[in-house]
């Protein structure tokens, strides 16, 4: 019987897969644009007939061990405020991939009721709205954490002739955004984001005010701007009717005045920052403590009256005590820090965005530490299921 089940499975995906391909094939290169969007909501339909084909089957999996977060991911206001500590994690399978966050859970004994995706600006197809990552998530019974990054100069100058040429698009970068050049972009994200309708995290321009790292930093784009430009992308989605997304403000707070970014409360849901310790990598870089990166920013944080995510939260292996950081670090969350609802492992074991070296976050091959986590995060209080 299990054996047939299999095969029923496998009949159903198969056939889902062949019909998108054949699509795809037959129109090549005509599916950029709208028609690549419509295949891409074909590929998310298909794929939640195969998960409902497989709950069927052979029962409930690890949206069972979620039950008790359906609460919260039914109801958009209970999940602005929530009263448990909501985890999860970015792996960096993802999003070609669930398999490596899945397998993360396993090692750790725990399931994440949120799963975080990075997605760039652009014209290509993996820069539009991820609906079918997101409805895979969904259908896995957590909640996405989109963060979203405009990379401006992605787009294709052929396709958008009004638009200044790539060099030059991030010097006021984001006051183009606020006064519309970018609408066609966003309006068609507002589009697919309402299209989903159910609640996700939307962490728009992360890191505004770091001034080195990302081109929609201070070095090319006022606070003003950046204010301008988050407010209007807010009303954009706003007006397409995206009601369900939950807009995540996250600044990088290693660096002052961060707070002057700040939208108002009007267009912010979550505050949220990363809290990654590099050790003695480079220059700028020593070994730092969870309470230095994070514990000293926590009072302006919490001052908004917001939710606090952190967003990226990790810790190399070189420089310090890493067992001892994690251990201290999680111990101090549901103590010290209150307003924290939500935490966000990142766990990338080849990351290139800081230096030219890959710096390894994982800690796949650190058992005590995987044990450690594991027991402190099933030590949390949790919510009756």
């Amino acid at each position: 019987m299990k054996r047939r089940q299999r095969l029923i499975v496998v009949a159903a995906t198969s056939a889902g897969a062949f019909v998108t391909i054949g699509l795809l094939t037959s129109f090549g290169s005509a599916t950029e644009g709208p028609l690549a969007a419509a295949f891409d909501r074909l590929a998310s339909a298909v794929d939640s007939v195969e998960h409902g084909v497989r709950e069927r089957l052979t029962g409930r999996g690890r949206d069972r061990d979620l039950a008790w977060f359906d609460q919260y991911r039914q109801n958009a206001a209970k999940l602005n405020d929530p009263d448990v500590l909501l985890l999860g994690a970015y792996d960096d399978g993802l999003p070609a991939s669930l398999g490596g966050l899945v397998a993360l859970e396993r090692r750790l004994g725990t399931t994440f009721p949120l799963a975080q995706v990075y997605t760039a600006w652009g014209d290509r197809p993996e820069d539009q709205f991820p609906l079918r990552i997101a409805t895979s998530i969904w259908n896995m019974g957590s909640v996405p954490v989109v963060t979203w990054e405009p990379w401006l100069a992605v787009f294709d100058n052929a396709r958008h002739p009004f638009l200044p040429l790539r060099e030059m698009r991030d010097r006021g970068g984001l006051a183009a955004v606020a006064r519309g050049d970018y609408d066609f972009y966003v309006d068609a994200w507002a589009a697919a984001a309402a299209r989903f309708g159910r609640p996700f995290f939307l962490r728009f321009a992360h890191e505004m005010n770091d001034p080195y790292r990302y081109p929609w930093g201070p070095q090319h784009n006022t606070k003003e701007e950046f204010i301008a430009a988050w407010r209007h992308v807010v009303e954009r989605f706003r007006r397409a009717g995206a009601a369900n997304v939950i807009w995540v403000w996250s600044p990088h707070v290693a660096h002052e005045y961060w707070d002057l970014y700040y939208p108002g409360d009007n267009y912010v849901d979550w505050t949220a920052t990363g809290v990654l310790n590099f050790g003695p990598i480079a220059y700028w870089s020593r070994w730092w403590t969870f309470e230095e990166i994070f514990g000293t920013k926590y009072p302006r944080l919490a001052a908004f009256g917001k939710p606090i995510m952190i967003a990226e939260f990790g810790s190399l292996a070189v420089g310090g005590d890493r067992l001892a950081w994690y251990r201290d670090a999680l111990a101090a969350l549901p103590v010290h820090y209150p307003r924290v609802k939500a935490l966000l492992f990142f766990h990338v074991a080849g990351d290139r965005t800081v230096t030219a070296q890959n710096v390894d976050w994982s800690f796949d091959d650190q058992p005590e530490l995987t044990k450690l986590i594991g027991d402190t995060l099933r030590a949390f209080a949790a919510p009756v299921r």
